[in-house]
């Protein structure tokens, strides 16, 4: 993945009931378990493949991030964002990639 992916869609509901939505394993893929606290971990299967994550914040009901990954993709950084609209609430995500740099002395060897 080289790019940033970002999409938004207005719900017709609160922030709350929202919130109570995008922080399922379901909303995300599938079956899975999430432990919502930063530094939780996770796994959510979607379309066969189990992607396993680490909580990186959690701002309830506005922002939930985490990092994901499985064994055949590269990981990414999944930002969800809740704001409130005239239709209801505003969810936002972005994702994008995670560059991983080695550390420089493995780099210089």
């Amino acid at each position: 993945m080289s790019d940033v992916i970002q999409r938004s869609v207005d719900l017709p509901a609160s922030p709350e009931e929202v919130w109570s939505l995008v922080t399922r394993p379901d909303w995300l893929g599938g079956d899975g378990e999430i432990d919502l606290r930063p530094g939780g971990e996770g796994w959510v299967e979607d379309e066969g493949a189990d992607h396993y994550l680490v909580v990186e914040e959690v701002d309830e009901p506005h922002r939930f991030v985490y990092r994901w990954a499985t064994f055949t993709e590269e990981p990414t950084r999944v930002e969800i964002d809740l704001a409130p609209c005239d239709e209801g609430t505003r969810v936002t995500v972005t994702e994008l990639p995670l560059h991983v740099t080695p550390p420089a002395q493995l780099l210089a060897a």
